[in-house]
């Protein structure tokens, strides 16, 4: 809650009034099948409309990547049954495929956001692409996005005579490209004074 608080989202007031329910467990404390009876357990007693887990790359320890995948399409199974959206995160280091998972779950979710760093100009910048979504059209920009005080922000993609930029390189183009319009327009305004 205290981390969500910092981009402005207060989680707080929902889980006083019962809507909002956290479970903090390690799957290597329990192993695979009693973590997966647990979760069902917690689930079938909350009846919760929506279950965010973060991140199933945790549930991969060692070479278990066979048996985690295993465990996580029952539990898809079991959500989508009982009506449940799932949400869930994976983190993959830089040196694999991005759009690859070691959970091999992809064909059994309806939609996949991919996010990523777009480096350009020694900067790090967050960008957020859609890989699939079933039954509705969707954009295939990458879109940067930001943490703010009140929320994540999707940046309009800027397109440069340089391609698309972000970060700093997207703000100081569109201060330049704002200060020549200025421009333009005290010139146009000073050749109609001297008219």
């Amino acid at each position: 809650m205290r981390n969500m608080r910092s981009i402005g989202i207060d989680l707080e007031p929902w889980v006083k009034k019962g809507l909002l329910e956290f479970h903090s467990k390690r799957a290597t404390f329990y192993g695979l099948e009693s973590y997966l009876a647990a979760m069902h357990k917690e689930i079938i007693s909350f009846e919760p409309k929506i279950v965010v887990i973060d991140p199933i790359s945790s549930f991969i320890v060692g070479t278990n990547e066979f048996e985690a995948g295993l465990m996580l399409m029952r539990l898809i199974d079991f959500l989508k049954f009982n009506k449940i959206t799932a949400f869930m995160t994976s983190l993959t280091t830089s040196g694999n495929d991005p759009e690859h998972t070691e959970t091999n779950i992809s064909s059994m979710v309806d939609s996949w956001l991919l996010l990523r760093e777009l480096e350009s100009d020694r900067e790090r910048n967050r960008g957020i692409f859609i890989i699939k979504s079933r039954g509705m059209s969707h954009s295939n920009q990458i879109r940067e996005f930001i943490f703010t005080d009140h929320g994540v922000e999707l940046v309009d993609v800027y397109v440069g005579q340089d391609g698309v930029l972000s970060g700093s390189a997207r703000i100081a183009q569109e201060a330049k490209e704002k200060s020549g319009q200025l421009l333009r327009e005290q010139e146009k305004s000073e050749g109609r004074s001297r008219k």
